[in-house]
């Protein structure tokens, strides 16, 4: 897949999060579509069927679970890294949640590690 058509979404309620890494993305020739919500988030998955979904667990409204379930249902082919702080998991929650999406992420990340989870997701068939 070429990455200038590949289209990904970054759900997290800190904006500064998110700019960092639409900066990060579009560097690296990636479309990028950004959601400060889960309510939001699912508008926007239902408008524009993304490739790839960046998505923080830990949000005000609807959690990034919630969104995760309601995302596969409207759009089955998009692939979600959950991409969360560390200190908010443990590790028995960590194993459950990685069954829920296709790769799993714990901010800090570097820039390798984000682009590396998100090829690895783009190659998932």
């Amino acid at each position: 897949m070429e990455t200038g058509l590949v289209k990904i979404m970054i759900v997290d309620d800190e904006p500064r999060m998110c700019d960092v890494l639409c900066r990060i993305l579009e560097r690296s020739g990636y479309e990028t579509i950004t959601a400060f919500d889960g309510e939001t988030a699912i508008k926007l998955i239902k408008k524009n069927r993304p490739d790839v979904m960046l998505l923080d667990l830990m949000m005000p409204g609807m959690n990034g679970r919630e969104v995760c379930r309601q995302a596969r249902e409207i759009s089955p082919a998009t692939r979600i890294i959950y991409f969360t702080g560390k200190s908010q998991i443990d590790a028995a929650e960590k194993k459950e949640l990685r069954r829920e999406v296709d790769a799993f992420l714990t901010k800090p990340a570097s820039t390798t590690q984000i682009l590396s989870r998100i090829n690895s997701a783009l190659a998932i068939q």
